[in-house]
């Protein structure tokens, strides 16, 4: 499989209008889901940046790829542990379980610190090269306890939304996205970062079947307030 500047190109020009269309159907039937529904639109904006780091490397303009890396290495790194973990707090009724979640994804914020920091401090750290047709970024995917940081970081992103009052309609979006990082692991485990969040990015649409049946699953909730 070969992955090139016309594809990362080609995924943002189709989540982002994907993306804008959920989130004008969450704006119609279920706003509070709207952290949900922008998901796909921000997936396409990452894959966007990957397509400027490709086009980096091919020509060989270190200051585009430096750019564009660090801004998809934001996305990958920092944002979505934390974007999912404020998403499921978000979209939870007032209560205990929300100041939990609430908690939760203030804690989230440590991947910043600890993953995304380095890559704004150290030039070599936001390095990446073409391996075996797919971006390898340097820093996050060769640094050491790369599995333990992993799977960490799944469980920050995905524990979250499965405990949610809305788990019983997430629970199959975060099944695909832990498969999803299971087969980039075994398959593409040198350029896992860039792959996995590809695959993420082409399962995100699977948002938009939560978002528009979502008054029909859960009627009693209230979806048109926090």
């Amino acid at each position: 499989m070969c992955f090139s500047p016309e594809v990362s190109f080609a995924s943002a020009a189709a989540l982002v209008p994907t993306g804008m269309w959920i989130a004008w159907a969450a704006g119609r039937s279920a706003p509070r889901l709207w952290p949900l529904a922008v998901v796909p639109a921000v997936f396409g904006l990452q894959q966007a940046c990957e397509g400027l780091v490709w086009l980096g490397l091919r020509y060989q303009d270190e200051g585009l790829k430096a750019l564009a890396g660090r801004t998809y290495l934001f996305f990958a790194l920092a944002f979505w542990p934390f974007w999912f973990s404020a998403t499921a707090a978000l979209i939870e009724p007032p209560g205990a379980w929300r100041r939990l979640l609430v908690a939760w994804a203030a804690l989230s914020t440590g991947w910043f610190w600890f993953a995304y920091l380095p890559v704004l401090g150290d030039p070599a750290a936001a390095g990446a090269c073409v391996c075996r047709h797919s971006i390898r970024y340097q820093y996050a995917d060769a640094t050491a306890a790369t599995c333990v940081r992993r799977v960490l970081y799944v469980l920050t992103a995905a524990v979250p939304l499965v405990l949610s009052s809305w788990r019983a309609a997430l629970l199959p979006c975060v099944v695909l996205g832990v498969s999803s990082a299971c087969v980039a692991a075994a398959v593409y485990d040198h350029a896992f970062t860039s792959v996995w969040c590809l695959f993420a990015a082409a399962l995100s649409v699977s948002l938009a079947r939560v978002v528009v049946t979502a008054p029909r699953r859960a009627p009693a909730l209230n979806l048109r307030g926090a």
